[in-house]
């Protein structure tokens, strides 16, 4: 019990130090009060952690706070989620649109070279042969 209480008075004591030196380091005068705000705050908590303690409400204060964040961990991971998601789907349709198009442009080239007759291949066009020569002499 002794080091419990010894325990807890340096932290306070620590804490009001920290407190202090913050104060006096920081810069701007503007953004005092809030940092006084907040301080107190955590000083009021430190100061009534034993009596948290012993009625139990320091467990359910954590427990609290692991819910909080677990949720907006939770939150941010699905929107994540959701945007990779997006992102796959336009790339995957992006490389179906080209895979459609070469199936087109491939298509095309094979109707073109079928269209186009092949020397000897029935239906095309005849081959006519002209020689040039001198007349005949009768």
């Amino acid at each position: 019990m002794k080091e419990f209480l010894f325990g807890w008075i340096r932290d306070i004591a620590f804490y009001t130090l920290l407190m202090v030196v913050v104060l006096h380091v920081l810069p701007e005068k503007g953004q005092r009060k809030y940092l006084q705000f907040f301080m107190g705050v955590v000083l009021m908590i430190l100061v009534m952690s034993p009596f948290l303690s012993l009625l139990g409400l320091d467990r359910k204060l954590d427990w609290t706070y692991a819910r909080q964040t677990r949720d907006r961990e939770l939150q941010e991971f699905l929107e994540r989620q959701e945007v990779l998601e997006e992102e796959y789907q336009r790339y995957v349709e992006e490389k179906l649109y080209e895979a459609r198009d070469e199936a087109e442009s491939l298509k095309e080239e094979q109707e073109q070279e079928e269209e186009v007759p092949q020397e000897g291949e029935a239906g095309g066009i005849p081959e006519i042969h002209i020689e040039i020569g001198k007349p005949e002499e009768n």
